[in-house]
Formats: structure tokens, C-alpha cells, sequence
């Protein structure tokens, strides 16, 4: 029998894992029966593979570099560039179909995929997949809403015959006009004071604009702690609590469950991050995806964005300091325009715990481990720092 090195054969990430039980000795591998299901086909291996593969392309597609996505992923370039290749192959139909429908509107225009579900057509349109209508019909409403309140939102396209979007084969098209200016990617790789405060002003100008959205719109009236004590805990329960220990979870739903009731609701935007606002020279140009769009506490929208900015960043102490003065210099703009109660600012850091706890329960239920602990590490991150949290808010 043949020596076989496993290097010319496997894959980087099956032969890594593969080290986690052997290096440096023979192994048999017997022959597969054919009779039997192909290897990999239903295993949780592969499909954490099809999911860290598709984060790491939808990275690509917002910026991040080769050599940032292999330094993140622990990968080599060779292995990331063989996926985004690989991705990108399979978004080739998408394209042939986009431009097939761009007639509807009698619009034409190169396509670029910006997102997995958002594609740039030329340079003044952008395209939205869906196959939810009824999210769809929201977002189309709530833009339609805004932009009659001066809020600087995209506006929906007609097609031809004066539909607001197309409908092909299940799939749902929404063409808007594209909004100037581009997201920012690393706050901690550039002077920020000023985008904190100017951001801290655009979350509380969009906060009031749907105050007046609320008596327009029907939306989805959601009650996180329901959620923390429903589907969450239940995930975490049948899973024994991984990452996290019954024990904390416990503490921080009794916190959320003391302070909830009391703290203001209404409509948010409720997925609040830099890849959903745009800045033009410094200066705050837009805002985008109103999917999620639903009535809760209002700071829901503001500690679900000051945890997004401290992904990949919890672990470094120099960015950890920035981003406590990023918090300060936030509220500070977000108070200029609606001032935050007392109780709203001595429970972000409990809104942030419950949120990373429904992370991990969102991450488990789709089976990706890695993820679910790398959201475990940021809850620890704030309970550890509970008191710097709050200090950095008052």
C-alpha cells in the first residue's frame, strides 16, 4: 500500500481538524460503500463548512481583505481565495436572472453583488431579494413613510406597469435608488470622536422620525424578555447550556426582567449597524434595510449597534479602550437629540448580555458553533465590564 501525504489530498480545514485527533502517524482510510450515503452529505461538519463559508464571503463582499478574512479565520489565503471563488461562481444564474428582469423597469446597467441578498445595477440603483413579502411590503412602507419626513432613505422604483417591486419564480425584486456615500468598516483604524457623536444623532433623528411612523404603519409589536424566555431559553435548555451556564443566563433574564416594563418602547430600526447607515465624506448620508423594522425598547437599537463594532475586537485592549470612549462620544450625540432616561442608561449593559444571549441561541439553532461561542465570549466580555459600561454611558 501506497504512503499517501494527507497535505496533497484533503482540504486545509479537513486536514486541520483531522490533527485534532492524529499528526505524524499512518492511517487506513477503507473504502466507502457505495451502497451508503456519500460522507459529509447530512453531517454537521459539512454544514458549518457551507455556513463559515458563505460569512466569509459575505465579509469579502463588504470590504474585508484576503488577508484580513485569513487572519480572522485562521486559514490560508490559498483556502479563502478557493471559497470566494467558489461563491462567487454561484452567484453567476443571480446575475443572468438580474439582468433578464432589469426590462420590467427598462433599466440597464452593469450588476455587482454587494450583499447576499443586494446587488448595485450601474451606478445609480441598487437591487433587494426577498421571499418574504410581507417584510418586503414593511420596508417598502416604512422607506415610502420616511422619506416624506426628510429622512434620507432610498426610494423604491416603479417598474413599468407601477408595481412596487417584481415578483419571478417566488423570489421578490425591489429596485431603489442609491443613496450617496459608503459604510464604514473598522471604526477602530480611524479618528472617530466626531463619527461617534455624528452617529449617536443619526440613530435619535431615525428614533423620532418613526415616533410619527407608528401611526402609519402596522408592524410587528415584539417583547424581547418574552423572547429570552421562550425560544431562547428553550434552545439553550435542549442544548444543555453550552458556552454559556444556566446560572448566568438566569442572572441576566432576572436583571432584563426588572427593568423592562419600565423602559420606553417603540418602533426601531432593529438591525442597527455601520453596514445599514452611510457617510459621505464624514458626514452621515443614509439609511438602509428596514426588514427587521419592529416596535420595542428603543435602546434595543443602540446596544445591539455598540456590540456590533466590538466583534473581532473584544480581545484587543487598545481597541477595547476606544471603543468605551466611542460609547461616551455616541450617547453624547444620540442625547443631543432625545435624552435617554436613567433607567435606559444603567441597563444597556443588561440589554447587551440579553442580546449576546440570543446570539448564541440564534447560532446554536442553525448549528454554527463557532459563532455561537464567539458570541458567548462577547456576554462574558460585558458582564465583565458591567460598571465600565455604565460609566461610559452617564
Amino acid at each position: 500500500m501506497k504512503y499517501v501525504n494527507g497535505k496533497d489530498i484533503f482540504p486545509e480545514e479537513l486536514l486541520s481538524l483531522i490533527q485534532e485527533y492524529t499528526q505524524g502517524q499512518y492511517v487506513y482510510i477503507p473504502k466507502r460503500d457505495e451502497t451508503k450515503e456519500k460522507w459529509g452529505e447530512k453531517t454537521s461538519y459539512k454544514r458549518e463548512l457551507e455556513k463559515r463559508n458563505t460569512h466569509i464571503y459575505t465579509k469579502y463582499l463588504t470590504g474585508f481583505s484576503i488577508k484580513q478574512l485569513k487572519e480572522t479565520y485562521h486559514l490560508s489565503e490559498k483556502s479563502i481565495s478557493r471559497i470566494v471563488v467558489d461563491k462567487r461562481k454561484g452567484t453567476y444564474n443571480m446575475k443572468e436572472q438580474i439582468l433578464n428582469l432589469l426590462k420590467f423597469w427598462n433599466v440597464r446597467g452593469d450588476v455587482k453583488q454587494l450583499y447576499n441578498t443586494t446587488w448595485q445595477i450601474g451606478e445609480q440603483y441598487v437591487l433587494k431579494t426577498n421571499t418574504d413579502l410581507e417584510s418586503l411590503k414593511r420596508n417598502i412602507d416604512i422607506m415610502k413613510i420616511l422619506d416624506q419626513y426628510g429622512i434620507p432613505v432610498a426610494k423604491p422604483l416603479p417598474t413599468l406597469n407601477q408595481q412596487d417591486y417584481l415578483e419571478c419564480d417566488g423570489v421578490y425584486y425591489l429596485l431603489m435608488n442609491k443613496l450617496s456615500g459608503t459604510h464604514i468598516k473598522d471604526i477602530f483604524q480611524i479618528d472617530f470622536t466626531t463619527i461617534a457623536y455624528e452617529t449617536g444623532i443619526a440613530v435619535a433623528r431615525l428614533h423620532t422620525a418613526f415616533l410619527a411612523c407608528e401611526q402609519k404603519l402596522t408592524f410587528w409589536d415584539n417583547n424581547f424578555l418574552d423572547e429570552i424566555n421562550g425560544w431562547i431559553k428553550q434552545n439553550l435548555e435542549e442544548r444543555q447550556y453550552p458556552f454559556i451556564t444556566m446560572e448566568d443566563f438566569n442572572q441576566s433574564r432576572n436583571e432584563l426582567k426588572l427593568c423592562y416594563d419600565n423602559l420606553p418602547r417603540q418602533l426601531i430600526h432593529r438591525d442597527m449597524h455601520y453596514g445599514n447607515l452611510l457617510f459621505n465624506n464624514g458626514a452621515f448620508s443614509g439609511y438602509i434595510d428596514f426588514d427587521l423594522s419592529q416596535k420595542n425598547v428603543r435602546i434595543f437599537d443602540i446596544c445591539y449597534f455598540l456590540l456590533g463594532l466590538l466583534v473581532d475586537h473584544d480581545k484587543n485592549e487598545a481597541d477595547v479602550e476606544k471603543w468605551f470612549t466611542f460609547i461616551t462620544s455616541f450617547i453624547n450625540g444620540y442625547e443631543s437629540k432625545i435624552k435617554l432616561t436613567n433607567l435606559e442608561k444603567i441597563s444597556l449593559y443588561c440589554l447587551m448580555e440579553n442580546i449576546e444571549i440570543l446570539f448564541v441561541a440564534y447560532f446554536l439553532s442553525i448549528e454554527d458553533t463557532a459563532l455561537a461561542e464567539s458570541a458567548a465570549g462577547l456576554y462574558y466580555f460585558v458582564k465583565k465590564n458591567e460598571e465600565s459600561i455604565r460609566n461610559a454611558c452617564m
